[in-house]
């Protein structure tokens, strides 16, 4: 690659000490009684890197280095301008601290022609093994994708619960042909079975081999470059506004029920449900909203990592290890809404009214009104009359 790149990854390393240093993959123990996983390390604070990808070779080339990194993942957003990125938090809003400082966002979103995809627990037909048939289990996960992934070269990569857990658990890298933002892969795949929480500007993209303790990695192939009719994909045109337009007619048609109990209620894989991520958001921006920014948020977390652990889901969709990310995530999560609620608050004080507010009912109000109207017009009735006398005293008729 020569030149400047067309785009980057920004890749993310946990700091620490060697023997603490928080994991950025699974460690999955083999014991008598099964597979033990140990989930991804909790890291606070990484070193920030961005490495230039001008193609889905490049892209792939990065990712086979990464695949070899137990402690790096990759994020779709950009560090921020001013960030020490040598040590830094993964934050994309500012932080108000309980001292009146605040800890400023080190992320930005960023529109990126390197596409990532997360299918994870996907059925799997009899007919495919997807161990000794990655190329034809690539093909068939890809099919179940819009048409403009079909017959387009990707990198794939099978995830830490292949053939730990049932079904298809892979992720698919693809290079388009311009840059796309977060929104737009939201709404543009918002039908598709892949994971929508990556198309996020901090999640991380988990993408280094997962550590096996006691057993040899059970997929023998975990990733490689399926080619392709083409190397870049054409995604079609992405109407962001009548997206929007549909969320927000949606939104006032269900008003009602728009509360935290509805929010909640709406939790898990059920009939009624709306699975883990949007009710869950919904439902810390409701009740954030009703309490306000001040409010002291533990109860809400508690109560919303009861409703998690207690929905009714579908193992295939939503295993243990998804639950955990879900909960791990509201810490975050209720402090971004808070500091949404902080400004909507702020700006709500610096336009309020400084006069008094009007006392007096609505028929009060018009019979002033009325007779305001009669003593104007009286009044200039009075002064049309006054100007006929001067002008006639003066010998001329008034106009």
């Amino acid at each position: 690659m020569t030149g400047e790149p067309l785009d980057y990854l920004t890749v993310l390393t946990t700091k620490g000490r060697l023997a603490t240093k928080p994991l950025a993959t699974k460690r999955i123990t083999h014991t008598p009684g099964g597979f033990v996983v140990e989930p991804y390390g909790r890291a606070q604070q990484f070193e920030m890197q961005e490495w230039g990808v001008s193609s889905i070779d490049d892209l792939a080339r990065v990712l086979r280095t990464l695949e070899r990194h137990s402690d790096s993942c990759i994020i779709r957003g950009r560090p921020k301008p001013g960030t020490h990125c040598f040590s830094a938090n993964r934050r994309v809003r500012d932080r108000r601290n309980p001292d009146g400082t605040v800890t400023p966002a080190t992320i930005e979103p960023a529109a990126r022609q390197w596409i990532a995809l997360d299918c994870d627990r996907m059925a799997c037909p009899d007919w495919l093994d997807p161990v000794f048939e990655p190329d034809r289990t690539v093909e068939y996960v890809v099919s179940r994708l819009p048409a403009e992934f079909h017959d387009a070269t990707c990198w794939w990569q099978f995830t830490a619960s292949q053939q730990i857990k049932p079904g298809i658990s892979m992720r698919l890298f693809f290079w388009a042909d311009r840059p796309l933002s977060d929104t737009e892969l939201k709404i543009w795949l918002a039908d598709s079975p892949v994971d929508h929480a990556i198309f996020s500007p901090a999640q991380p993209i988990y993408v280094a081999w997962p550590i096996f303790v006691g057993m040899p990695d059970p997929v023998p192939f975990r990733s490689g470059v399926c080619r392709g009719d083409r190397d870049a994909i054409t995604p079609p045109p992405i109407e962001q506004a009548n997206s929007r337009a549909k969320q927000s007619s949606a939104a006032v048609a269900g008003e009602p029920g728009s509360g935290y109990e509805n929010h909640r209620s709406r939790i898990g894989d059920h009939a009624a449900g709306d699975r883990f991520f949007r009710p869950v958001k919904s439902a810390v921006a409701a009740w954030i909203a009703q309490h306000g920014a001040a409010v002291d948020t533990a109860w809400l977390r508690a109560d919303l990592e009861r409703s998690i652990r207690e929905a009714p889901r579908d193992p295939a969709k939503h295993d243990d290890d998804y639950i955990e990310i879900r909960i791990a995530d509201l810490e975050p999560l209720i402090e971004a809404i808070t500091e949404l609620q902080v400004g909507k608050e702020a700006e709500a004080a610096a336009i309020q009214p400084t006069y008094p507010a009007p006392v007096g009912s609505v028929e009060e109000a018009r019979a002033m009104m009325e007779a305001e109207m009669d003593r104007f017009f009286d009044d200039v009735v009075a002064y049309h009359a006054d100007i006929k006398r001067l002008a006639e005293c003066r010998g001329f008729a008034a106009a």
